[in-house]
C-alpha cells in the first residue's frame, strides 16, 4: 500500500466516520497488513518502525482512531479500537502496539479544545504519545510548570510528535502538592523535540519494533494549558468516548494486540501443522496437537467473544448517559484479563507444538511468542486487575480506578 492508497482511504474514512467508521476502520488496518508484515523483520533489527512505515500508518488514520471529532479525529468507539487493533496485529505485533499507543492524542479530550487544536497544527493525524507513571517532577513556575525526568517504556519515541509524561507536582519550595492524601499528578504535554530518546529498547525480548526507549527531559517549561489529568478532571470534549472508564479506556486501545498475534500465530501453526513431519510421522495426525490446538482455538474465540460483549455492553451505558455500573466495570476487567490470558496461552501453545523451527531467527510464531508474552506484562493486564475483580466479586470495598 502507498501513502497515497493510504491517504485516499483515510480521507474516506473522515467523510463517513459518523455512519461507518466502525466498518472502515479495521478496514483501513486491513489494507495496510501486508506492507506491516513485511517490513516487521525490519522493525525489530533497529528497534523502531522505519520511518516510511509510520508514513503510511499517519496516511491511513492509525494515529487519530481515539482523536475528538472536533480535532479532526475519529472518536472511535471502544470495539472499533479492539478490531482495529487486532486487524494490524495479525499482521505485526510491535506496529500495532506503536499504532495503538501513538493515539495518546485520545487523552487531548482533557485540554482545552483550542489548545489542543494550536498543538495539532492541522495534523490530527500525528503519532503522539505517552508515558503515565509520574516519574517526573513538576515545579510551579509562573504560569505553568518547569518539567525534569525519565520515563521508561515510552512506545513510538523516536517518531512521536508530541509525549505526554506523567509528573508530580511540587511548589517553589520542593514540597511536593497533594489531592486529598494523594499526591498531585499531571501528565505535561512536551513536543518531541524537547525530550531526549534514550535508546533503552533495541535488545528487548519483544515487541522489539514498537520503539519503547526511555524519555529524558531536564528542565523543560510547560504552560499549565498543556498539563491535564483525566482521574481527577472532567474531559472539554463532549463526545461518549471520553465518559469510558479510564482503564476501560487504556484497555480498548490496547486488548486487540495480544488478540491478534495470537490469531496469527495459530493461523501459523495452523498451517505448518500441514506439511512439517515429527517423527516420520505427519503432524497434522497427532492426536495430541489437535486436542490442544482445538483446545487454544475454543479459549481464543471465547476470550474474544467475552471482551467484545461486555465491550459493547459498557458502550451503550457510556451513550445512554449513565455512569458504568460497578458490575459492568468488573465484567469488562474479567474480560480483558482473560482476553489476554488467553492470547497468550494460544501462542505459547503454537510455540511449543511448532518445535525447534520457532528458534529459527525470523520465524513468525517465534516473533508472536515473543511479542504476546511482552505484550502481557503492560500494567492495563497486570495481575492487580484480576485482584480488583475479585475484590469486587467479594462485595468488598474498592475504588472503582483499580478495574
Amino acid at each position: 500500500m502507498t501513502a497515497e492508497e493510504a491517504m485516499t482511504a483515510s480521507e474516506t474514512l473522515s467523510d463517513v466516520v459518523g455512519e461507518s467508521v466502525h466498518v472502515e476502520l479495521p478496514a483501513a488496518a486491513a489494507a495496510l497488513a501486508p506492507h506491516l508484515s513485511a517490513r516487521a523483520p525490519e522493525a525489530s533489527a533497529i528497534g523502531t518502525l522505519p520511518a516510511d512505515v509510520v508514513e503510511l500508518l499517519e496516511a491511513a488514520g492509525m494515529f487519530r482512531l481515539g482523536l475528538p471529532l472536533s480535532l479532526g479525529g475519529f472518536e472511535a468507539d471502544p470495539a472499533t479500537l479492539v478490531r482495529t487493533a487486532e486487524t494490524l496485529a495479525h499482521a505485526d505485533g510491535s506496529a500495532a502496539w506503536a499504532a495503538m499507543t501513538g493515539n495518546s492524542s485520545m487523552f487531548f479530550a482533557w485540554l482545552d479544545q483550542s489548545v489542543a487544536a494550536r498543538l495539532l497544527d492541522g495534523r490530527p493525524g500525528q503519532p503522539v504519545s505517552s508515558s503515565f507513571a509520574p516519574t517526573g517532577q513538576a515545579v510551579e513556575e509562573d504560569g505553568g510548570y518547569r518539567v525534569s525526568g525519565r520515563w521508561s517504556f515510552v512506545s513510538g519515541a523516536p517518531h512521536a510528535t508530541m509525549i505526554s509524561v506523567g509528573v508530580v507536582v511540587v511548589g517553589p519550595d520542593g514540597v511536593p502538592r497533594t489531592l486529598g492524601e494523594r499526591p498531585m499528578m499531571r501528565w505535561a504535554v512536551l513536543p518531541a523535540t524537547e525530550l531526549q530518546v534514550l535508546p533503552t529498547w533495541n535488545d528487548a525480548a519483544g515487541l522489539r519494533g514498537s520503539g519503547s526507549h526511555d524519555v529524558l527531559a531536564e528542565g523543560v517549561f510547560v504552560p499549565a494549558e498543556r498539563t491535564l489529568m483525566p482521574f481527577y478532571e472532567p474531559p472539554r470534549a463532549g463526545g461518549a468516548l471520553y465518559r469510558v472508564p479510564f482503564f476501560t479506556a487504556v484497555r480498548s486501545l490496547l486488548v486487540g494486540i495480544p488478540l491478534g498475534v495470537a490469531r496469527r500465530a495459530l493461523d501459523e501453526l495452523t498451517e505448518l501443522c500441514r506439511h512439517k513431519t515429527r517423527e516420520m510421522a505427519p503432524l497434522v495426525q497427532d492426536q495430541d496437537v489437535q486436542v490442544r490446538l482445538a483446545e487454544a482455538e475454543a479459549a481464543l474465540r471465547a476470550g474474544r467473544s467475552f471482551l467484545l460483549d461486555v465491550t459493547e455492553r459498557t458502550w451503550s451505558a457510556v451513550q445512554s448517559g449513565v455512569e458504568v455500573p460497578l458490575p459492568l466495570r468488573t465484567e469488562y476487567a474479567l474480560a480483558a484479563q482473560f482476553a489476554t490470558r488467553s492470547a497468550v496461552q494460544a501462542v505459547n501453545l503454537a510455540f511449543e507444538t511448532a518445535g525447534v523451527s520457532s528458534a529459527l531467527a525470523g520465524d513468525v510464531i517465534q516473533r508472536c511468542w515473543r511479542d504476546v508474552n511482552v505484550a502481557g506484562q503492560h500494567i492495563a493486564f497486570s495481575r492487580g486487575r484480576w485482584r480488583g475483580a475479585g475484590q469486587a466479586l467479594l462485595g468488598l470495598e474498592i475504588d472503582p480506578f483499580h478495574l
